[in-house]
């Protein structure tokens, strides 16, 4: 394996739990009933990714006033139903790899960091992870700024780090960040996505040439 360190997207890298996202969202959204008008029969799941619960939420129409309440209903349903049948497939083995490797990593989102911890403890890590979550920065994705907040918080070396990502807007913004490998692990909701400024589309982290070498079971 070739020396570097990576940075991970949570949701759609770690896990496929996307759908799940939607699905809590509508659960929940649906016990809101007429107390809000929110817009759901024109959204579609892939619509939503890579936003920040709160633009997700501004996205549905659902009123400033009920967001925080509504979130903690969400975060809460959400952590209940995840489970380690959303670990994308490699994910488990190419962390184990890294431990043993000493590769420096980290974690990088939108989503808050209840959250994040809840999709990062399906995990067997070593330590407690390094995480950049939506709760972390005042600016998100496209913004480069949770990709610079986890350079700094690793001490990486730019020109050595390369991202996994799922989306558009998480690619801009490890590209604004100078990160030269950003690639594009697509999945079933990835269908919007063009992956433009991506250095490659992957179907298999076994795509990655850093990752040549090593045994992701």
């Amino acid at each position: 394996m070739n020396r570097c360190n990576v940075i991970f997207d949570i949701d759609g890298v770690i896990v496929d739990s996307e759908q799940l996202h939607f699905d809590v969202l509508l659960d929940v959204l649906g016990d809101v009933g007429e107390q809000a008008p929110v817009q759901l029969s024109d959204i579609q799941p892939q619509q939503l990714i890579g936003l920040s619960l709160a633009e997700t939420l501004d996205e549905v129409g659902l009123p400033p006033s009920m967001q925080q309440g509504i979130s903690e209903k969400i975060i809460a349903r959400y952590q209940a139903k995840l489970s380690a049948h959303y670990l994308r497939p490699g994910i488990t083995g190419l962390i184990a790899a890294l431990q043993q490797n000493g590769t420096q990593f980290g974690f990088v989102s939108t989503a808050p960091r209840d959250v994040c911890l809840a999709n990062l403890g399906l995990l067997d890590l070593h330590q407690p992870p390094a995480l950049i979550s939506g709760d972390d920065v005042e600016r998100t994705k496209p913004f480069p700024d949770p990709y610079l907040a986890m350079l700094k918080l690793k001490k990486m070396n730019v020109r050595q780090t390369l991202v996994i990502e799922d989306t558009d807007l998480g690619i801009a913004a490890a590209k604004q960040a100078g990160i030269p490998w950003v690639y594009a692990w697509p999945h079933a909701l990835s269908v919007a996505e063009q992956y433009g400024q991506a250095s490659r589309i992957i179907e298999r982290l076994t795509d990655i040439p850093q990752f040549s070498g090593i045994n992701i079971a």
